[in-house]
C-alpha cells in the first residue's frame, strides 16, 4: 500500500507543477512583489503604533493562529475505483492512510509555520514575549497542526463519531490558543501536548476504511484545488453552470451598442465565466489592495500594475469566435472587427479604472490621490486598449 501512494503522489505532484507553472507567470510575479512590499511596509506602520497589552491584538491572535490550523487538508489520493479493487486491502488500509497524513503534514506545516511567524511581530509588540516562549509558540503550532491531521485520519473511520471529531477539530485549537494569549505561552504548550497525546492514542491500528467519506474528501479538496488554479487558467475539471442572470441584460446591452462584433463581443465576455469571472475576482484584489495602502506613490504604481495585468486578461476574448466559421462569412471588414474589440475592451478599462480609483480612496478619504490615480488609469486603459489589444486582431 506504501508503494501505491507513492505512484499516486508522484503522479499528484507532475499534475500540481503543470499547473503551478501557469500561475507563476512573469507578471504575477511582479505583481506579488509589490503586493507583498506593500502589505509588508503597512503592517510595519501598524506595529509601530500597537501599544502593549491590546485586547484586540489578543483577539486576534486567538482567532488566526486557531483557525490558520486549517489550512492544508488531508490529501489522500483515493480515487472513485478504490472501493472496487482495494476493497481486499480495507483492514490494511491505515498504512496507506498513515503515508498520506506524513505526505500532507509537509505542507501543512510549512503554512501553519510560516502565517505564525507573519504575526509573530504582532505578539511580541503586545505581550512581550521571550525567545523561549516564542519557540513554545512555533511548537504548539505544529503539534496542532499534527493533531487536526490525525483528527482528519479518523474522520475516514467507519465506526467515527463526526460530532465528536468536528468539535475537536474546530474548538481544540481556540482552547489552546485562548489559553497561550490570554493565560501564559507554557501552559499552552502543555495543553497542546495533552490534545496531540490524546489525538494519537485514541488513532487505532485496525480500523476498517469508510470509503464512500474518503472518495467524498478526496473529491471536495481537489476541487478546491482546482478552483484555485481556474482563477489563473482554464482547468478542464471545473466546469461552468448555465444560470440565468437577468441583471446582466443592461450590462451586455450597455456594452453591445455598436455593430454585429460589437454585440459578439459583449456576449462573449459576459457569458464565458471564465474570463469574466478571472476579471471581476482580480479588479475585487486590487480594490481590496489600494484600499489598504497608504503611501501615495507606491498606492498609485500598484494601480498601474494592477489594471495592466486586468485588461491583458481580454487577450483571449480577441480569438474567442475564431473557431466559429460563420464569422468568418459576415459581411465586415476586418477593420470593422478590430474597432469592436477596442470598444467593448475600453468600456471593460473604463470601468476598471472608475472602480480602482474608488478604492484608493482609503480609510482617510484621499480624494486628491483618487483622482490623480483616475487620470492615471484612464490614461493607461486608453493606451493598453487602443495600441496594445488592438495587436491582438489579426
Amino acid at each position: 500500500m506504501g508503494d501505491l501512494f507513492e505512484q499516486r503522489r508522484r503522479r499528484h505532484f507532475v499534475l500540481l507543477m503543470k499547473y503551478w507553472r501557469l500561475v507563476f507567470n512573469d507578471h504575477f510575479i511582479i505583481a506579488l512583489f509589490f503586493l507583498f512590499g506593500a502589505l509588508a511596509y503597512t503592517y510595519a506602520q501598524m506595529i509601530a503604533h500597537v501599544s502593549p497589552g491590546q485586547w484586540w491584538a489578543k483577539l486576534f491572535l486567538t482567532l488566526w493562529l486557531g483557525l490558520i490550523v486549517h489550512g492544508g487538508r488531508l490529501a489522500t489520493l483515493v480515487e472513485p475505483a478504490d472501493p472496487v479493487f482495494l476493497l481486499p486491502q480495507t483492514s490494511s488500509m491505515i498504512n496507506y492512510f498513515r503515508r498520506a497524513r506524513y505526505y500532507s503534514l509537509i505542507g501543512g506545516e510549512a503554512i501553519t509555520i510560516l502565517a505564525t511567524v507573519v504575526v509573530l511581530p504582532l505578539a511580541m509588540a503586545t505581550v512581550k514575549l521571550t525567545g523561549f516562549e516564542v519557540g513554545e509558540i512555533i511548537a504548539s503550532m505544529v503539534l496542532l497542526k499534527f493533531a487536526h491531521l490525525i483528527l482528519a485520519q479518523r474522520h475516514l473511520s467507519l465506526v467515527a463519531n463526526l460530532t465528536m471529531l468536528n468539535v475537536a477539530g474546530f474548538g481544540e485549537p481556540l482552547v489552546a490558543q485562548v489559553i497561550t494569549w490570554w493565560v501564559s505561552p507554557t501552559w499552552g504548550f502543555v495543553a497542546t501536548i495533552v490534545m496531540s497525546i490524546g489525538h494519537f492514542a485514541h488513532l487505532r491500528v485496525t480500523e476498517d476504511a469508510d470509503w464512500a467519506k474518503a472518495i467524498r474528501f478526496e473529491r471536495e479538496r481537489m476541487e478546491s484545488v482546482y478552483r484555485f488554479f481556474n482563477l489563473f487558467t482554464d482547468v478542464p475539471q471545473v466546469q461552468g453552470k448555465v444560470k440565468r442572470r437577468a441583471w446582466a441584460n443592461g450590462l451586455i446591452n450597455w456594452l453591445a451598442k455598436g455593430n454585429a462584433w460589437t454585440f459578439l463581443y459583449a456576449r462573449g465576455l459576459v457569458r464565458n465565466v471564465e474570463l469574466s469571472g478571472l476579471i471581476a475576482r482580480l479588479t475585487a484584489l486590487m480594490m481590496v489592495v489600494l484600499f489598504f495602502v497608504p503611501l501615495a506613490w507606491l498606492n498609485t504604481a500598484l494601480l498601474v500594475i494592477g489594471l495592466y495585468l486586468i485588461i491583458t486578461q481580454l487577450t483571449p476574448l480577441a480569438d474567442h469566435f475564431e473557431a466559429k466559421v460563420f464569422t468568418h462569412v459576415y459581411p465586415f471588414p476586418p477593420k470593422e472587427r478590430q474597432a469592436a474589440f477596442v470598444k467593448v475592451a475600453t468600456k471593460v478599462a473604463v470601468v476598471v479604472a472608475v472602480l480602482l480609483a474608488v478604492a484608493s480612496l482609503g480609510v482617510r478619504l484621499d480624494w486628491q490621490r483618487a483622482g490623480i490615480n483616475l487620470v492615471v488609469a484612464l490614461i493607461e486603459g486608453c493606451l493598453l486598449t487602443r495600441y496594445y489589444l488592438k495587436t491582438r486582431i489579426h
